[in-house]
């Protein structure tokens, strides 16, 4: 990965890494993303970004969309695990997304918003043949 890391802006004067953060939209997504650094906050768009981060103490990482409510997902980054992150979305903006190591978050919701969309034509076809069945 190529991106220039964003700075760390807490005070630190000891080694630093970089985090790379992949985020990924959920079915319906906001515009953006707030990603969280240690409580320093940076609008960023869907994709790739890298931050600059402490090497030597557990780093706070938060993602959201939008003004920062909606999709929210947080760890704890030790420094021993491997400064990679993936954020995805969720399929409802009423639930909170997931942040974990690449390849292993899901996106929350799917199975709710999948039941929405199909039993809303089954309820439109049964109200259907009520109506047909009442009118007769």
């Amino acid at each position: 990965m190529s991106e220039t890391p964003i700075p760390y802006v807490r005070n630190h004067d000891g080694p630093t890494r970089v985090l790379h953060l992949h985020t990924r939209r959920g079915v319906i997504a906001k515009a953006g993303v707030t990603v969280g650094i240690d409580g320093a906050h940076y609008h960023q768009r869907w994709g790739r970004a890298a931050f600059e981060i402490p090497a030597d103490r557990p780093v706070h990482v938060a993602v959201s969309q939008g003004d920062g409510q909606i999709g929210v997902a947080a760890t704890v980054l030790t420094p021993e695990q491997p400064s990679e992150l993936e954020y995805r979305g969720p399929a409802a903006l009423y639930l909170a997304g997931t942040i974990g190591a690449p390849g292993t978050v899901k996106q929350r919701g799917c199975l709710l918003q999948l039941a929405i969309f199909a039993l809303a034509p089954v309820m439109l076809l049964a109200l259907v043949i009520v109506i047909g069945v009442l009118s007769r």
